[in-house]
Order: C-alpha cells, then structure tokens, then sequence
C-alpha cells in the first residue's frame, strides 16, 4: 500500500508484477485492502523496492521511467538474490549524477 509493486522475473526473462495495484496507505479513511498470495517456482525472483528506487532521478527522467527497474531485473536471469540486489543497486545509484536523496531498499527472493 504505497511502495512500488513487487515484480516477478521468470527464468525465460520475462517481469510481471507479482501483486495488484492499491490505494496509498493513508490517503482515503475507509479504503479497504487485499491480500494477495502466489507460489514462486523454481527459478523465480520476486524483487521488492521502496520507491528510492523507482524515483531515482537523472535529469528529467526517473529510473523507472519507460520501465526501466523491469528492463534491469529482466538482465538479471540465473542470477544469485545477491546478485541481482547488486545489479539493480549498482543501475540506480549510475542512472543519477547526483547523490541519492531517498531511501534505496531491495528485498530479493529466489526460489530454488
């Protein structure tokens, strides 16, 4: 409820969100909210973010402007959790000439 939506890369390469979209925590007084459940399968990667990530500013743009945060997990097939939290560090903090200015997490989790 108000962090950017988990994605999901599949061992063909291909990225989904793994959960729906919902209103931001806070905003309205009676929202109501779902929980959602998958199973991941072998291969899988489930990547979670705070927006530090996607809001990632250079220049103009943000990170995940034009889907960018998919287009890198996309390029992190057979990678370790660790990896692919390094990978998409390493995009973030290089998408901006400016130091971050938000917070950056990634929660990676690889079903084996």
């Amino acid at each position: 409820a108000g962090h950017p939506l988990p994605l999901l890369l599949r061992p063909d390469g291909s990225v989904e969100p793994a959960a729906e979209p919902q209103v931001l925590l806070g905003v309205l007084d009676d929202a109501t909210y779902e929980s959602e459940s998958f199973d991941l399968m072998p291969g899988d990667t489930l990547l979670c973010v705070t927006d530090g990530v996607t809001e990632r500013r250079g220049g103009a743009r943000m990170f995940d402007d034009g889907d960018g945060l998919a287009k890198v997990l996309a390029g992190c097939v057979g990678l370790t959790a660790q990896g692919v939290a390094e990978r998409v560090r390493r995009a973030v903090y290089d998408f901006g000439e400016k130091p971050l200015d938000d917070d950056l997490a990634l929660l990676v989790l690889r079903a084996e």
